[in-house]
């Protein structure tokens, strides 16, 4: 059997691939803007942002994992970006209940500002 190229997409389908890819086209935009706006005018990047946002919205604080959970990023990214906030003081990071598995991360008052 010997297969030969796919037929183009026609009709609505075709257009809802052209429409498609102009919003991804339009989100790359966007994000890459927002990328070098948080460079440019705050010295952090969109991950850091992601994760402070996150906290921001949870006053009490979140475990590390519905953290990662809530970003859709793995456990280690998170970890990694959690530890510069803290090593700069704008995450405060303390273990729940004596579990050693398990930490709490909350803004500190300087990760509000």
């Amino acid at each position: 059997m010997v297969a030969g190229p796919l037929p183009a997409p026609s009709g609505p389908g075709k257009d809802r691939l052209r429409l498609w890819i102009r919003l991804l086209r339009a989100s790359r935009t966007i994000e890459a803007e927002l990328r070098e706006r948080l460079k440019k005018e705050f010295d952090t990047t969109l991950p850091r942002f992601d994760v402070m946002a996150a906290l921001y919205r949870a006053p009490e604080g979140m475990l590390m994992s519905d953290l990662s959970r809530f970003l859709l990023v793995s456990n280690g990214n998170v970890t990694g970006i959690v530890d510069r906030l803290v090593s700069e003081g704008l995450v405060a990071r303390a273990r729940r209940n004596g579990d050693r598995r398990t930490s709490m991360v909350r803004l500190t008052e300087e990760g509000t500002k």
